[in-house]
This record gives structure tokens, C-alpha cells and sequence, in this order.
């Protein structure tokens, strides 16, 4: 009964407090005639401070922190540092770019042009978004592995299980945003979320995995933030690519890939217990 009191005041106010502050930034930026991106740094919004669109952009940008205070409400509360090994820390590094390297050569070799933005921007701007999403999209993990992903775990008999269902729940959350992004494609809006979908999920097992080996909030916020920046990188480098998909196609190898090297369900009787770091 507790556990599941704990899950919805959890579910409540992270889709509560993201949805209504997404929405709302959207519409008042409507209101405004003021554009609201996903894409600004905190560094970009506060540049913005008196503007007319800087009261929709920082609620589109609070937004992001309903996880963090759905965890701090639910009141279950896990070590943030935790014990990351070196290959931990090589997975939450690596993972990244061997995600988007491929969509790099792909778009590279089919003549995508390149951007304008000299090499020295281009790494000031890279360094500065990792750092904005750290701090932003990060904290995302005191929800998604630091409360909701255990939750599963406990009540769930596979580790896959509990990866899908959280990687659903976690690709939902995202959904108002997918839709203010996209909806101007018309039906293709529909196989584009379920790509995106189905790229989370992935992301939600490698994560996932990152976590249950090291305990680490702190690991899995610094590998989601790595994972952004590497999109974020390819787009700034070569806006006009169509090969972005590739990251998400990569991420599936790479959750093949570590599934047959760490086997996380030879153990599949895991239900009450503590996940095994086998």
C-alpha cells in the first residue's frame, strides 16, 4: 500500500509539474509571439531576462525538473554518488559517442553540408550545453534511477521488465514536448514519437544498467547529459542531417551488445530483492 501511495505522489508531480509548466510556457509563448526551444542553455534563458519570450522560455525550461521533485516528494531517497567502478564510468563516457559517431561518418560521407561555426564556437558551445543539461536534464535521474526504476525492480521479476515499463513511463513524460516539436508534420508526427519511443526505452536499459553497477545517480545523470550533448553536437556541426536515427538504431546495438556481455537476467528471480550486479 505504501509503495503504491509512494508511486503515485512520484507520478503526480514529476508529469504534473513538467506537463503543466511545458504546456504553459508553450501556450504563453503563443500568447507572446515569443518561440520556445528545448534546445537553450541557462546560460541562453537568463541572456534573455527582460525579453519579452523570457517568462515562457524559463517555464519551458523549469519544466524539466518534475523527476527531481517527484523523487524529493516520494519521499525514497538514494545515494546520489554511490560507488562507480572505472568501467562504469568508461560505459557512461563511452556510450555516447559510440551512439552517434556512425550517424557522424554517415552524414559526413552522404555530403551533408557543414556548419558555419568555427572550431573553437563550436567547442565553447558543446562545453556549455553539456554543463546547462547537466544541471537541467541531469537531474532527470533522481526520478527515472533514483526512485522510479528500483520501484520497478522491486515488484518486477526481470530486469527487462522493469526496463520497458520505466523506459514507457519515461518516454511519455517526454510526449508534450514531441508534440510541440513535431506536430506541424501532420501524421508523421505518430512514427516519429514512436521512434522516439522506442530510442528511450533503449536508453532506459543502458542507463539502467549504469546504475544498478555502480548505485550512482550522479553516474546515470552524467550519461544521460553526455547522451544529449552528443545529439546536440551532430546538429550544431550539420543541422541539415536526416541520419539523427542512426543514434537511435546504435543505441539498440549497444543495448545488444552489453545485454550478452552482462547477462542481467541469469538471475531472474529478482522480485523484492536487490538487483543483481552480476
Amino acid at each position: 500500500m505504501e509503495a503504491r501511495r509512494s508511486a503515485a505522489i512520484y507520478l503526480t508531480v514529476s508529469f504534473g509539474w513538467t506537463w503543466a509548466l511545458w504546456i504553459g510556457g508553450w501556450w504563453l509563448g503563443d500568447v507572446r509571439q515569443a518561440q520556445v526551444t528545448p534546445q537553450m542553455t541557462l546560460v541562453d534563458v537568463a541572456a534573455m531576462a527582460g525579453a519579452v519570450g523570457f517568462l515562457p522560455q524559463l517555464l519551458f525550461t523549469l519544466g524539466v525538473f518534475g523527476p527531481l521533485l517527484g523523487y524529493l516528494a516520494a519521499g525514497r531517497y538514494r545515494p546520489v554518488w554511490g560507488r562507480p567502478t572505472p568501467e562504469t564510468v568508461l560505459l557512461a563516457i563511452s556510450v555516447p559517442v559510440v551512439t552517434v559517431v556512425p550517424a557522424f561518418a554517415i552524414t559526413v560521407a552522404s555530403g551533408v553540408p557543414m556548419a558555419g561555426v568555427s572550431a573553437g564556437a563550436a567547442a565553447g558551445a558543446v562545453g556549455v550545453y553539456f554543463v546547462s543539461n547537466l544541471l537541467t536534464s541531469g537531474t532527470e535521474e533522481f526520478g527515472w534511477r533514483g526512485y522510479l526504476h528500483p520501484a520497478l525492480r522491486e515488484r518486477e521479476p526481470t530486469f527487462w521488465a522493469a526496463v520497458w515499463k520505466g523506459g514507457l513511463v519515461w518516454a511519455v513524460w517526454h510526449y508534450p514536448l514531441m508534440v510541440m516539436l513535431y506536430w506541424q508534420l501532420g501524421f508523421v508526427m505518430v512514427p516519429t514519437i514512436a521512434g522516439f519511443t522506442a530510442s528511450i526505452v533503449a536508453m532506459a536499459w543502458i542507463t539502467a544498467l549504469v546504475y544498478e553497477r555502480s548505485n550512482s545517480i550522479a553516474l546515470a545523470a552524467l550519461l544521460h547529459a553526455l547522451n544529449n550533448t552528443a545529439g546536440f553536437a551532430l546538429l550544431l556541426l550539420f543541422p541539415e542531417t536526416p541520419f539523427t536515427v542512426v543514434t537511435a538504431g546504435m543505441a539498440w546495438v549497444v543495448v545488444a551488445v552489453l545485454e550478452r556481455r552482462y547477462r542481467v537476467d541469469r538471475q531472474p528471480s529478482l522480485r523484492g530483492g536487490s538487483p543483481s550486479n552480476a
